[in-house]
C-alpha cells in the first residue's frame, strides 16, 4: 500500500519538474526577445508566434490527450497502430493550420490597421515559414504524452527539456549574434525540422513492432472521444489571446508591446495546478466510480490546499515585484515598458482563482460538456467585455475586462462543481483555508512594499527585487508557520522537492 502513493509522487514530481524547466526556458526566450529587439520587432515576433500557436492549438484538438486514454485499452502492436493513426490524423489538421497562417498573411492588412505598413509588410513574408513550422511540428505533438502513457516519465521529461532549448537556441541564437527577425524565423523553422525528424526516431526505438492495420480503435472512436476535450482545450487557447486580437486591431503596435508584456500570468506559478490536476485526475475518477463521495471530497481539498500554499503567496509577490520584474526583464535603453506594470498586476489576480485544476473534477464526472460550455462562455465574455474597456480605457482597461470576465466564470464553474459535489457553491473549494492563506500573505505584503518602496531607491531594480523577494519569503515562512498555515509535514515535502529525491528513482 505503501508504494503507490510513492510512485505517484515520484511520476509527479518528473511532470512538474519538466514543466517548470520548459516554462522556464520560453521565459527566457521572452526576456531575450524583448532586450533584444526594439518595441516594433517584438510586436512583429510577438504576433508571429501568437498567430502559430493559436494554430497549432487549432490543429491538435484533444487527439495528443486521446492517448492517455486509448494506450490503457490497447496493447503489443496496436500501441503503434494507435500512434501511426493519431500522427496521421495530425499531419492532416496541420495541413488546415498551415492555410489558416496563410490566410492570416493575406488579410494582415485588413487585420492590422494601427500598424505601419513596413511592419505588416515583414509579418506577410515570414508568416509563410511559420505555416512551415506548424505543418512540421503539429503531428509531433503527442510524443510526450507517448512516452508517459509508456511509463518514461523521465523520457518525457527529457524530451520537452530538449525541444525547449533547440527552440531558444535557434530562435534566440541569431537575434543574439545580429540577424534580423528573417534568419531568426529561419532558425525556429530548422528547429521544426529537427524536431520532427527526431520525434520519428524516438517513436521508432520506443514504440512496440506493429503497423497500421494492427489497430484496435477506429478513426471515428477516436474522434468522438478527442473533439469534445479538444474543443474546449481550444476555446480556453484561443480565451489567452483574445483581448490581445482586441489590443492589436484597436491599438497601435507600441500598445500591443506593452500589452503583450503586461498581459502574463506568471508562468512558473500558472503551470503548478494543471500539472498536479494532470496528477490526480485517476484519482478522482476512481473514487467517483467507487460513488466514494467523502473520500472524493478529501483529496479535492487536500489537493486545492497544498496548491494554495504556493500559488497563493508566490502570486501576491509577483504582484508587490511587477514593477521591478518588468523593468529588468523588457525594459532597456530607449525601451521603456512602465505602461505594462498596472495591467500585469491586474492580470496576476486572475492567478489566485487557479488554485487547482477545475476542468479535471469535471471530467472524473463525465462533464466534458460542462467543460468546454466553461471555455466558451469565458472567451464569450472576454471579448464582450474587453472591446468597450480597451475603446474607453485602453490598455488598462482590457486587463480589467479579462479579470471580470475570469471572476464571473469562476462562479460559474465553482457552482456546476458544486451541483455533482451536492454542495452549495462556497463549499467546493476549502475557502477558510484559502483566506486564511491569502490573509496571510496579504499580511505580509503590505510592510514589504511599503518598505522597498520607502528605503530602496526606484532605479536600485536589481536590490529591490532581491530585498523583496527574499524579505517577503522569509515573513511568510515565518508567519505562516507560526499561524499553522505551514506544517511540519509541509515543510519535510517541500526538503524533499528541493533535494530532487524524486529524480533518484526508478522509473
Amino acid at each position: 500500500m505503501s508504494k503507490k502513493p510513492a510512485s505517484l509522487s515520484e511520476k509527479a514530481g518528473v511532470v512538474v519538474f519538466a514543466r517548470i524547466i520548459t516554462t522556464v526556458i520560453d521565459l527566457a526566450i521572452v526576456i531575450a526577445t524583448i532586450q533584444i529587439l526594439s518595441k516594433t520587432d517584438f510586436a512583429i515576433i510577438g504576433y508571429l508566434l501568437m498567430i502559430h500557436e493559436v494554430a497549432r492549438n487549432l490543429a491538435t484538438l484533444g487527439f495528443p490527450e486521446s492517448v492517455f486514454y486509448f494506450f490503457e485499452r490497447v496493447g503489443g502492436s496496436a500501441k503503434r497502430a494507435f500512434a501511426i493513426q493519431t500522427t496521421i490524423i495530425l499531419a492532416g489538421t496541420a495541413l488546415i493550420a498551415g492555410l489558416f497562417i496563410l490566410a492570416v498573411s493575406y488579410f494582415a492588412p485588413s487585420l492590422l490597421l494601427e500598424w505601419d505598413p513596413e511592419s505588416i509588410s515583414q509579418i506577410q513574408y515570414l508568416l509563410p515559414f511559420m505555416a512551415l513550422v506548424a505543418i512540421l511540428e503539429i503531428p509531433t505533438w503527442p510524443v510526450t504524452n507517448v512516452l508517459l502513457a509508456l511509463d518514461r516519465q523521465k523520457e518525457s521529461a527529457w524530451y520537452e527539456m530538449i525541444t525547449s532549448l533547440l527552440t531558444f537556441g535557434l530562435l534566440v541564437g541569431p537575434l543574439a549574434l545580429g540577424y534580423g527577425l528573417e534568419v531568426a524565423v529561419y532558425g525556429l523553422t530548422a528547429y521544426a525540422v529537427i524536431r520532427f525528424i527526431g520525434s520519428w526516431v524516438w517513436m521508432q526505438l520506443v514504440l512496440p513492432e506493429g503497423k497500421l492495420s494492427d489497430r484496435e480503435i477506429s478513426v471515428r472512436q477516436q474522434v468522438n472521444f478527442s473533439l469534445p476535450l479538444g474543443f474546449s482545450s481550444l476555446v480556453n487557447k484561443i480565451n489567452r489571446y483574445a483581448d490581445k486580437f482586441i489590443v492589436s486591431i484597436l491599438l497601435p503596435a507600441t500598445a500591443y508591446a506593452e500589452y503583450t508584456i503586461g498581459a502574463q500570468e506568471v508562468p512558473v506559478i500558472r503551470v503548478i495546478p494543471f500539472a498536479v490536476g494532470s496528477v490526480l485526475i485517476s484519482r478522482y475518477v476512481a473514487f467517483q466510480l467507487d460513488e466514494k463521495k467523502d473520500e472524493l471530497l478529501e483529496l479535492w481539498y487536500k489537493g486545492v490546499e497544498k496548491v494554495s500554499l504556493l500559488v497563493i503567496p508566490l502570486t501576491i509577490l509577483s504582484i508587490v515585484i511587477a514593477s521591478d520584474l518588468i523593468a529588468l526583464i523588457a525594459e532597456s535603453e530607449g525601451t521603456d515598458y512602465r505602461n505594462a506594470v498596472l495591467p500585469f498586476q491586474i492580470y496576476n489576480l486572475i492567478v489566485l482563482m487557479r488554485v487547482t485544476h477545475y476542468g479535471s473534477i469535471l471530467q472524473a464526472f463525465g462533464d466534458t460538456k460542462g467543460v468546454f460550455y466553461l471555455s466558451l462562455n469565458l472567451v464569450v465574455a472576454n471579448i464582450v467585455l474587453s472591446i468597450p474597456f480597451t475603446m474607453l480605457y485602453g490598455i488598462n482597461g482590457t486587463a480589467v475586462a479579462t479579470l471580470i470576465a475570469n471572476t464571473y466564470n469562476w462562479v460559474i464553474t465553482l457552482r456546476r462543481i458544486g451541483g455533482h459535489m451536492d454542495l452549495p457553491a462556497y463549499k467546493v473549494l476549502p475557502f477558510p483555508f484559502y483566506l486564511k492563506v491569502l490573509g496571510t500573505s496579504l499580511l505580509v505584503a503590505g510592510p514589504v512594499w511599503y518598505t522597498r518602496v520607502i528605503f530602496i531607491g526606484a532605479d536600485n531594480i536589481i536590490i529591490g527585487l532581491v530585498f523583496t523577494i527574499t524579505i517577503f519569503l522569509a515573513l511568510f515562512s515565518l508567519t505562516a508557520t507560526l499561524f499553522k498555515v505551514l506544517t511540519a509535514d509541509d515543510w519535510r515535502k517541500f526538503k524533499d522537492w528541493i533535494m530532487m529525491k524524486f529524480l533518484k528513482s526508478k522509473e
